[in-house]
Parts: C-alpha cells; structure tokens; sequence
C-alpha cells in the first residue's frame, strides 16, 4: 500500500509541474497532500476494515455536504454542524474500546471543538484580505496552537461546556464585524469536492479509531474533532464563491458547531451507563435537535426581517 501510494504521490506532483495547477489538479493534489499525513497510520491496518471505515465515513460526510451544498451557507453552516464525522468515528472507537476510554476521548474531543472555533474565526478575519490557502494555513495554525493548550485542562465535560460557550461567545463577538453586507451566494458543490472531503474525513476516522491504542483518548479524540471537514469547504467556497460568502458561511457555522458539542457532552455522559449503541443514539439525538432548533431560529429571524 505504501509503495503504491509513493508512485501515486510522483505522478500526480510531476503532472502538476508540468502542465500547471487547473482547478481538477488542484484538487487532486490537495487530496494527495492530505492523505499523506494518514497513510503512515492506515499502512498497517486490515484491508477489509480500512474499506469499510473509509467507506461508510465517506458515504455520510458526502450525502450531508450536498445536502448543505442545496440550502445556502445561512442554513448550511448549521447542517455542517451534524456529526457526519465525529459519529461514525465514536461508532467505531465504542466497538473496540471501554466505555470510559470512549467517554474521555469525547471530553478531549469537546475540547478541540472550542479549538475549531478559533478555527473559524480565524479564517473569518483572514478571508477577505488573504487568498484561500493561506486563510487556511493560519486557521490550521491557529486551531494546533489552542488545541495544544486546552488539552492541558482536565477532561471533565463541565470544563469542556464551559469553555465551548466562551469560546463561542468570544468568536461570534469579534467575528461579526468581518461579516459583509449582500446576499451570499448559494451553490452546489460538485462530486470531486464531496469526494475529496468524503475520503480525507474516512481516512482520518480510519487512522485514529484503528491507532487508539496508542493515541490514547487524548489524541484520538482531539484529532477526530479536528475540523477537517471545515477545512475543504471553507477553501472550495471562498474559491468558487468569494470571500463574502466562506465568511457568511463559517460565521454561521460557529453556531452549527453547538451541535457537534451537545454531541460530545451527551456520549461523555451517556456512555458509561448505556450500551454504545443507545449512549450513540442519545448522543445523535441531541446533535439533531440542536441543529434543528438552530435552523428553526433561523427561519424564525428571517421572518422577523421580512415583516419589518
């Protein structure tokens, strides 16, 4: 797998020097870039298993991301929020790890959600001046830099919800003012984007739920809540879209992200007195009733504008 993937890594840089950087090479090579960092850890991993997770996390992440790609970045950012990563990474970590290993991981995971919101603020202050992949580069930067601090703190989900709420509050504060007058745009992304984000999100669940044991639930679960999903669409839409519209998008997002949060806090929870099955599903649920009751707000204001 290995040396198929070093030939894969030749030819797709060796193409792209020769003939320019297209849109399709781009994406290519930043498919590539990105799967280099896990094959390291996928290489020892059973085929049939590597497939599956891959596959099933791919499946989900896809089938969401055009969902969000249909209803606009207002309604789309809190879409984004749904677990389309987390959960299948948690689903997969419960079958072959104890329940209080699963729970802490969701603590640490709860943490580096208020890390991802840094995350996106930083892209937000830095899109309308800095090209894509630069925005991007300081948002990671960002993201390594606050996770690194905040997995000092104990793993205990009071800690994690209370920093999650500041950390939101702190972001939506400084980030409203970048926000830019006019409608963003609305749009579909195409399927080599969703395939893109599709894999790198399946291969990411792949490497970490398959490398826990030697993670340990500090690093597995900061690095399944590393916003990798983000990461694709925030670039892909402030290319194709322009600066306006990632701004709207990831502001938006900020509290889509809640989600993800009463997702972490209700299987931290629920996990060591339930089955994995039930403590997920109690866990998914909270997820989509927060998600719901965010777009329901939504609709809500947008009447409120329109009768004034």
């Amino acid at each position: 797998m290995v040396s198929l993937w070093n030939t894969l890594v030749h030819r797709s840089t060796h193409a792209s020097l020769r003939g320019g950087r297209t849109p399709h090479c781009e994406l290519a090579v930043s498919w590539i870039e990105g799967m280099t960092t896990l094959v390291p850890l996928l290489s020892d991993i059973p085929l049939d298993v590597l497939t599956i997770r891959i596959l099933t996390t791919a499946f989900v992440v896809m089938t969401i991301s055009w969902a969000v790609g249909i209803f606009g970045p207002i309604i789309g950012g809190a879409l984004a929020g749904l677990p389309i990563i987390l959960g299948p990474g948690f689903y997969f970590l419960a079958k072959q790890a104890p329940a209080a290993f699963v729970a802490q991981a969701a603590s640490y995971a709860l943490l580096s959600l208020c890390a991802t919101q840094f995350f996106l603020l930083a892209y937000i202050t830095t899109a309308g001046t800095l090209r894509p992949w630069i925005a991007l580069a300081c948002a990671i930067g960002t993201w390594m830099f606050v996770a690194l601090l905040l997995q000092l703190l104990p793993a205990w989900p009071i800690v994690g919800a209370v920093g999650f709420i500041v950390a939101t509050s702190i972001c939506l504060r400084l980030g409203q003012r970048f926000v830019m007058d006019g409608s963003p745009t609305k749009g579909r992304a195409g399927f080599g984007l969703l395939a893109v984000r599709g894999s790198l999100a399946g291969a990411l669940v792949a490497a970490v739920t398959t490398a826990s044991h030697w993670l340990g639930s500090t690093g597995a679960g900061l690095l399944l809540a590393f916003p990798i999903g983000y990461t694709v669409v925030a670039v892909t839409i402030h290319h194709t879209f322009g600066s306006a519209s990632v701004v709207a998008t990831l502001y938006s997002a900020l509290l889509g992200t809640a989600s993800l949060a009463g997702f972490c806090i209700a299987l931290t929870i629920a996990i060591p007195h339930w089955t994995p099955s039930i403590a997920l599903g109690i866990a998914l649920a909270t997820s989509v009733i927060i998600t719901l009751a965010l777009i329901l707000r939504r609709r809500l204001l947008a009447i409120s504008l329109d009768r004034k």
